[in-house]
């Protein structure tokens, strides 16, 4: 099989094609980005700001981009279905990877369009790289029933609530780090506070749905004055909203913070009128599964992450909505 060509000698429409296929996968697995993602990605994709690589429809389809930030990379992999598939998301994912700058230490690489059979051979060979590993991750969802708007669960003892922002950006990238730092959801995310305050500030700013400030709330303890946890939530559909964000202090665990929070965030989204509510998380993330199983949520997707470290990089040590 030929290698795939650069992004920029594709065909605008074709590349415009190929990156709606992309939303249309994400927005099944809950994960679209919203804005103008799609014309920006593709006028990146031409003029080369972005890195890329095609498969024209004529041989079948398919493309893979990175974004660099710093030493970390983003990529992404999409092969439609179909003869061959598994050959033409081989030869993509090698470009992407052989395609990295030197100065990226790190990539996460997400897929779509594949068959399940044909992912998972793809991750298994990819695995066989030096630096690498899979991480698997699954969408929970539940309907919200009248019991989650019954009274609102008491507040643990010491403690109050106070709007999300009314609490600095700073403060929750500092708390986000600390309670997934040592997790594989920190690998996803980066080493550094930056990386999740970037986050964050796509979070709050509606970049991955309508932000839910009703819905969104820290838990702050009295005295002395600390953050304790938080959750943040977003609109996906007017019936369906998500848990972006659900954080604890790993020194103030087991006191019942985010249980409460959880139950909070039910109630608010109730109150809103939604009528399910979903998560991600990763499945390695035990504690938050238990919770989320418990509070009735089922698992109604999945989605694996390939993950390459350059040697000598950064040694490997959420609940993500």
């Amino acid at each position: 099989m030929e290698p795939p060509r650069p992004a920029p000698s594709a065909p605008r429409d074709e590349l415009l094609e190929l990156v709606h296929q992309v939303r249309q996968e994400l927005i099944l697995r809950d994960e679209a980005p919203t804005g103008a993602w799609i014309e920006e990605t593709v006028e990146d994709l031409k003029a080369g700001r972005k890195p890329g690589w095609t498969y024209p429809a004529a041989e079948g389809g398919g493309l893979a981009f990175f974004t660099a930030r710093g030493p970390d990379a983003f990529a992404h992999v999409h092969v439609p279905s179909g003869p061959d598939e598994l050959g033409r998301a081989r030869q993509l994912a090698t470009a992407l990877l052989e395609g990295l700058p030197s100065s990226v230490q790190s990539a996460d690489v997400g897929f779509t369009g594949l068959r399940v059979e044909a992912e998972r051979e793809l991750l298994v060979e990819l695995a066989r790289r030096p630096g690498s590993r899979v991480i698997e991750r699954a969408c929970m969802e539940r309907a919200l029933v009248p019991t989650d708007g019954e009274a609102a669960p008491g507040i643990p003892p010491g403690t109050r609530l106070v709007p999300i922002r009314a609490v600095t950006v700073d403060a929750l990238a500092d708390l986000d780090w600390r309670a997934f730092r040592g997790t594989v959801d920190a690998l996803l995310i980066g080493p550094e506070i930056a990386q999740y305050r970037r986050v964050l500030v796509a979070l709050l700013g509606g970049e991955m749905g309508r932000f839910l400030d009703e819905a969104s709330t820290a838990l702050v303890e009295s005295d002395p004055p600390r953050l304790a946890g938080a959750i943040l939530s977003a609109e996906r559909s007017p019936h369906r909203a998500v848990f972006l964000d659900f954080m604890v202090d790993p020194e103030l665990q087991r006191r019942g913070y985010g249980r409460f929070l959880f139950r909070w965030g039910l109630r608010a989204l109730w109150a809103l009128g939604y009528e399910r509510a979903g998560l991600w998380v990763t499945l390695s993330n035990e504690p938050a599964r238990r919770l989320y199983e418990r509070s009735g949520f089922v698992v109604t997707a999945r989605a694996a992450i390939y993950r390459w470290e350059r040697g000598g990089g950064a040694p490997q040590p959420h609940s993500a909505a």
